[in-house]
């Protein structure tokens, strides 16, 4: 793990950019790694905006997390916060599309933020449903609509994913993004489930 100041790098985020250079993905692999940093600026902005105390940004195979003191803030701020990235990958995929032609860097940001509204858990999509039926109803409501919701979104990701690399030979780094939305919602043996921290 590599630290400085707030920003902390795992090693398996340079390994999997490595495992994407070597499976050929050098010309497609900084459109999503500045496609990501729009993101996370898109978060980090709205969470300054809204007085929230940013404690650590770490880059993980998975993606990003962002560690925030958001307890003072309001549902409705929090969702703003939360969903202030895939905006501004959405808003960018326009912009690009649009007016300059970039069908690269527009289908980059379309990607990484519709990706990102997929109601799991680990993605900002599964955190505003969390927090929307947290707000509407109450957390605990929340946390079983969310279990259930994310896993079977996951589970049909993975299973979309499985079935390109079978009969397109393609689809690699969707798998791993599956995965990524799978992994963690699988139940430990001996261990209850875990309500979702408040986190951006």
């Amino acid at each position: 793990m590599l630290r400085w100041g707030k920003l902390e790098v795992g090693w398996g985020f340079g390994a999997l950019a490595a495992l994407a250079l070597l499976a050929g993905a050098g010309e497609v692999l900084p459109l999503v790694l500045i496609s990501a940093a729009c993101h996370e600026a898109g978060h980090l902005a709205a969470l300054r905006l809204a007085g929230a105390r940013v404690e650590r940004l770490r880059l993980t195979a998975f993606g990003a997390e962002i560690r925030a003191d958001t307890r003072r803030l309001s549902y409705p701020r929090e969702i703003c916060c939360t969903l202030a990235g895939p905006a501004v990958n959405l808003l960018l995929a326009l912009v690009f599309a649009r007016w300059a032609g970039n069908y690269g860097a527009a289908g980059a940001n379309l990607l990484l933020g519709g990706f990102n509204l997929l109601p799991v858990p680990a993605l900002d999509g599964g955190r505003a449903l969390h927090l929307t039926v947290s707000w509407l109803a109450d957390p605990l409501t929340a946390d079983r609509l969310c279990r259930t919701v994310g896993l079977m979104c996951a589970l049909l990701l993975t299973g979309a994913a499985l079935a390109l690399m079978v009969f397109c030979h393609g689809g690699l780094f969707l798998l791993l993004g599956a995965a990524g939305t799978l992994i963690p919602q699988l139940p430990s043996p001996g261990h209850a489930p875990r309500r979702m921290p408040r986190k951006i």
